[in-house]
């Protein structure tokens, strides 16, 4: 996949596309099935599939008191988009100027006179411009007009509900981990760099890696067993996320404790898949508590990693023309 974000990057052959739009933050089963479709359709034209986003997400410049804390990093959606054999990925700097464009002009503009649209796939809520105006709607009249069909995608889910980012943050930021693979079809995870602690954690008998993350979005405060990867290894774990109020703790931390581990890991990357909650974050008060409460922690977390496997993102489109 090759990851643009100026058009002119675009090779001199570039003349049909089949185009979707969106944020697609978190990359959820409805976004996979919206890629699927739009794939199926490039094959079908022989022509490139392109998904069209923005960085940063839009809110962040038009209201950022209401920018929501994303699921991904750039480098995760990049990685999770790659998954679904998208050609090109074209991340269009969005700026107040930007924002001013009419659903008219970007239409004419940017789908037809860069990217010279064959077709267009969108989610069934997709809208954007000022007041939403370039909706489902709109964007049909478009394509009737100049020539380029619009597939609108029907709501995916499960339980009578729709996938949805929103909903994604909603359990996630409830700590809900174990439910959210339903909707994401993996592990929520997050990669982060061992920087040095406090060593509170070696004194209790449980050494921790402290973990740096870029990731905006983490699960609620409390303990979890996890998976984690340290390179081509992997292990179990316990990782809490807090503040560590047993020690008037006043910032929060990510804290993981591997399994059957020995070693090292300054500086080096841990990437941590949440599996279940263990329990929230509580003050206890005396440290033999806290000790006895970590040991639980970790029985319990070996009984429920036993069974458990870290999801892949399998891509599950056949790469032979349907």
């Amino acid at each position: 996949m090759d990851i643009l974000r100026k058009f002119d990057s675009l090779p001199t052959s570039f003349d049909m596309s089949v185009v979707t739009l969106g944020n697609f933050d978190g990359v959820h089963l409805g976004h996979r099935e919206l890629f699927r479709h739009v794939v199926k359709t490039a094959r079908q034209l022989s022509c490139p599939s392109v998904i069209f986003t923005f960085d940063p997400h839009p809110l962040k410049i038009l209201a950022p008191d209401r920018a929501p804390l994303l699921l991904n990093t750039p480098e995760e959606k990049q990685r999770l988009i790659a998954a679904s054999h998208i050609d090109y990925l074209i991340e269009s700097p969005f700026t107040a100027d930007f924002a001013k464009m009419s659903p008219e002009k970007f239409v004419e503009d940017v789908l037809i006179k860069k990217l010279h649209i064959k077709a267009l796939v969108v989610g069934y809520d997709y809208a954007f411009g000022e007041g939403r105006r370039g909706d489902t709607e709109f964007l049909k009249k478009c394509g009737r007009v100049n020539g380029f069909s619009v597939e609108v995608l029907q709501p995916v889910g499960e339980d009578g509900l729709p996938y949805s980012s929103t909903r994604v943050r909603t359990m996630v930021a409830a700590g809900d981990v174990a439910g959210v693979v339903r909707l994401l079809g993996r592990q929520y995870n997050l990669e982060g760099v061992v920087v040095p602690g406090d060593q509170r954690g070696r004194e209790l008998g449980f050494p921790t890696a402290n973990l740096e993350t870029t990731k905006e979005l983490l699960p609620a405060s409390g303990v979890y067993a996890v998976k984690v990867r340290h390179g081509s290894q992997e292990y179990g774990g316990v990782v809490n996320l807090g503040q560590r109020p047993t020690f008037g703790g006043k910032t929060s931390t990510i804290e993981v404790y591997l399994l059957d581990f020995t070693g090292q890991l300054y500086n080096e990357k841990l990437r941590i898949y949440f599996v279940e909650r263990l329990r929230g974050e509580k003050k206890f008060l005396q440290v033999e508590d806290l000790i006895i409460a970590i040991e639980a922690d970790v029985v319990r977390a070996r009984q429920i990693l036993s069974s458990v496997q870290v999801v892949q993102y399998q891509e599950y489109l056949s790469l032979k023309q349907d």
